[in-house]
């Protein structure tokens, strides 16, 4: 029965994923990239969650999930460090 559950976590996380790669695909890099690397990265981590717990040696799938959420994480503080930095135009560059 557990099973069962997991599976269906599974199939509603993956078409999450792909559903938010194919709006990004639609989209490219728009305003809303970050909202997608975000999404993807935590849904990845949540699919390699129900990985682990649905296979006989889930450790590697905690890795893959770690490395996701952390790759997203770095995005995102990135993303918004460039925000905050005012950008210089060609004239205000030093020679």
């Amino acid at each position: 029965m557990s099973e069962a559950v997991l599976l269906g976590v599974f199939a509603v996380l993956l078409a999450n994923y792909v559903l938010a790669l194919a709006v990004f695909a639609r989209r490219g890099l728009a305003g809303d990239w970050l909202l997608v690397v975000l999404l993807t990265g935590t849904t990845g981590a949540a699919l390699a969650a129900v990985l682990a717990a649905l296979a006989d040696d889930g450790a590697r799938y905690l890795d893959v999930a770690l490395v996701l959420t952390g790759t997203a994480a770095v995005a995102a503080a990135v993303r918004a460090g460039l925000r905050r930095r005012p950008r210089r135009t060609a004239a205000e560059e030093p020679a």
